[in-house]
């Protein structure tokens, strides 16, 4: 991405182990209070105030297929470009929930292949980057 989206918010990444903000390659070890270096290959993830994204089909013919996701985006910007897709590729949804940091897209169609899943998915928390 050759500029930031003008929707796009700062966050840290958080330390996948320590589950604390890396700040400067930096976290604290919540057990022992000592500032670490975050290693190059140490997992890290978005948290807050990135919203978590699970789109879920439950009624999938083998199993349940689940996406998950995290953005830096307000909850808003996301839930609606979300619906945009589900409405552009007439989705049929069970549930729909939001709070200010976490999504939950439970869809309602009943034929689903796994790949037309893992590409409505995709549009729904990739395609956002598009909307500018």
């Amino acid at each position: 991405m050759a500029s930031k989206h003008p929707l796009a918010i700062d966050g840290p990444g958080w330390h996948g182990e320590a589950k604390t903000p890396v700040i400067d390659g930096k976290y604290i070890d919540r057990k022992t209070g000592k500032i670490c270096l975050a290693g190059p290959h140490d997992q890290e993830f978005l948290g807050p105030p990135a919203v978590d994204i699970i789109i879920n089909s439950i009624y999938s013919d083998d199993t349940p297929q689940v996406f998950h996701a995290q953005r830096l985006f307000p909850m808003e910007a996301l839930l609606y470009h979300i619906m945009k897709v589900v409405k552009e590729r007439k989705i049929a949804l069970d549930s729909v929930t939001a709070t200010p940091y976490a999504i939950r897209v439970i869809l309602g169609q009943t034929e689903i292949s796994k790949e037309s899943f893992v590409d409505a998915s995709l549009d729904m928390v990739n395609g956002i980057f598009d909307d500018v």
